[in-house]
């Protein structure tokens, strides 16, 4: 389980209240010194198969966030941990994507003109997703699910991080190639050697990837 401190918050979506935790660049949730800070949601894997906010990927993420001087805000889904509802097989959680980045949007440690978004697995389908409505500052998405067939590329014209491991069976990197060529050029693949779905071993190769990628945004 990952533990880097941060500040536990709650926060409204639709009916039901959801979990998350707040960090902070300098790693004191109760500092809003050099702010504001941009800001970065991410969203965990899939919660059927054990996925939450603590897991090793959503860490590596968080750190990345962090590295680059970014608040990171990660949180459970609907029925993970201590949120509320139910699992909806990816029907409603993207409105649990949307409603943490109107969290941290509202925060007045952040600035809300520089809200990105990042994913992993299930949640970077979810963030995805959500894109649309968000238009975040840029996506990340981590060993996006490509089983199901092709993805359709995120609408707007934010910068977009595709990153898997060449070992990855769900998030297949000919498929992840494809839509980075239908982004029309503000996509950034990379492909880890020798990396499955699960980062077993990685998350620091992971880490530096995302932080470069965020290092560019706006």
């Amino acid at each position: 389980m990952d533990v880097i401190a941060g500040r536990d918050v709650t926060f409204p979506c639709g009916d039901i209240t959801l979990q998350g935790l707040l960090h902070l660049p300098d790693g004191d949730p109760r500092s809003q010194l050099a702010g504001p800070f941009p800001g970065v949601v991410v969203c965990h894997p899939h919660p059927q198969y054990g996925g939450d906010m603590y897991n090793n990927v959503v860490g590596a993420l968080v750190r990345a966030a962090l590295e680059d001087g970014f608040a990171a805000l990660r949180f459970n889904f609907r029925g993970v941990g201590e949120s509320e509802g139910a699992h909806a097989a990816g029907h409603a959680e993207p409105h649990d994507v949307k409603a943490a980045c109107a969290l941290l949007a509202a925060q007045p440690e952040i600035d809300s003109s520089r809200i990105a978004l990042a994913g992993y697995s299930f949640g970077a389908a979810m963030a995805l997703l959500a894109s649309a409505d968000v238009a975040p500052s840029g996506l990340a998405l981590v060993s996006l699910p490509t089983i199901a067939g092709e993805v359709s590329p995120p609408d707007g014209d934010f910068p977009l991080l595709l990153v898997s491991g060449d070992r990855d069976e769900y998030s297949d990197t000919a498929a992840l190639a494809r839509l980075a060529e239908a982004t029309g050029g503000r996509a950034r693949l990379e492909v880890i050697p020798g990396v499955d779905h699960f980062w077993a071993g990685s998350d620091d190769r992971l880490t530096a990837t995302a932080a470069t990628f965020l290092r560019t945004l706006p």
